[in-house]
């Protein structure tokens, strides 16, 4: 009667640690978007400790971008030992299907692997980890994101060597270790998810021909140069570049060569300018500069004009732009502002060439 009433009282202790450790999962996956930390751990580890009364103290290892398991976090062990140790694939036992490891005091020297990794003498390490020297058996739990192991989750028993078996904890131990690698792979897969929405983003900055920096790219990068200015005894020009009759000539020769000779124009105007000068496209046949510069830049401007005359001239082709600048302050101070100043010079000049 009394051992069924302690098997009872076992049964009970880990079905509710198991309660509090999915719970504390599920309130994690719930609240927040980013990994599980060492914290996190620290905190399951308690969660087993404290509520199983087999369980005296475990560790969590993990693995780093050169392959190697170092421990992240550790419970009722002094951790200023166990964070120097690491361990190489090959000397962990990771097969592939296997949902728990219990291993045995008897099959490994823990004492004597961790002196020989940390070079030190087998009786001082045994001084300073008893927690670890009363170890018996642990059972170790691999994480899996991916269908690799990540992690091992690792909970230690002070009692002896079976306790695992005679409890029926491995079934147990199974289950958190398939919650931990849910929630693992979760927070993997929605870094991704950040990682490739951002390449998205960034893709959405540039012009899908030229690969310049598209109108939403130059506007932040307006702003950050309208800063400069504030600081710095600088000016912040908007040079406006507008490709004359571009769609006469698409009509003439068809839309692949215009893009060609967009391509060409672009890598001729980004030629002309200085690296801290920000070249981009804003529509088919118009491009923008940001400059800065103390004076109107008008040695920029001559630069592109020469050059784009001299590939017309060189390519037999009737091509010609216009350019207009206008100036941060002056002109007004906002990005859409000065464009459209920009914009009403060029078709000042037009009408002025008509009479």
């Amino acid at each position: 009667m009394a051992r069924k009433k302690e098997t009872r009282e076992l049964k009970n202790e880990i079905n509710n640690t198991y309660l509090l450790f999915s719970q504390y999962l599920m309130d994690t996956i719930r609240d927040r978007s980013t990994p599980l930390k060492k914290r996190d751990f620290e905190r399951l580890l308690k969660i087993a400790v404290d509520n199983l009364s087999f369980v005296h103290s475990g560790s969590v290892l993990w693995q780093d971008s050169d392959g190697r398991f170092f421990y992240l976090a550790a419970y009722n062990h002094d951790y200023d030992i166990l964070k120097n140790v690491t361990f190489a694939p090959h000397e962990m036992v990771m097969r592939r299907f296997k949902h728990v490891y219990v291993i045995k005091r008897r099959s490994v020297d823990i004492i004597k692997e961790l002196a020989r990794k940390l070079n030190e003498n087998e009786k001082h390490i045994q001084e300073k980890a008893q927690s670890i020297d009363n170890i018996k058996a642990f059972i170790s739990i691999p994480i899996r994101s991916q269908r690799k192991i990540v992690g091992f989750f690792n909970l230690d028993t002070w009692d002896h060597e079976n306790i695992f078996a005679e409890t029926g904890f491995e079934s147990v131990a199974e289950l958190m270790g398939n919650l931990l690698s849910i929630v693992v792979e979760r927070f993997e897969l929605i870094d991704m998810v950040k990682e490739k929405n951002s390449e998205l983003e960034k893709i959405n900055l540039f012009d899908k021909l030229t690969y310049l920096p598209n109108l939403k790219f130059l506007s932040q990068y307006f702003e950050k140069y309208s800063e400069i200015t504030k600081r710095l005894p600088t000016k912040l020009y908007l040079v406006y570049i507008d490709i004359k009759e571009f769609e006469k000539i698409n009509r003439m020769y068809g839309y692949e060569f215009g893009d060609d000779l967009i391509l060409k124009l672009s890598k001729i105007i980004t030629k002309s300018c200085r690296k801290s000068d920000i070249v981009g496209r804003t529509n088919g046949d118009e491009f923008i500069i940001l400059t800065l510069s103390k004076e109107n830049p008008k040695s920029l401007i001559k630069r592109i004009q020469e050059k784009v005359s001299g590939f017309a001239t060189k390519s037999g082709l009737n091509i010609e732009i216009q350019i207009s600048t206008v100036e941060y302050g002056t002109d007004g101070k906002d990005f859409n502002t000065l464009i459209s100043k920009a914009q009403e010079k060029i078709y000042e000049k037009r009408v002025f060439a008509t009479y």
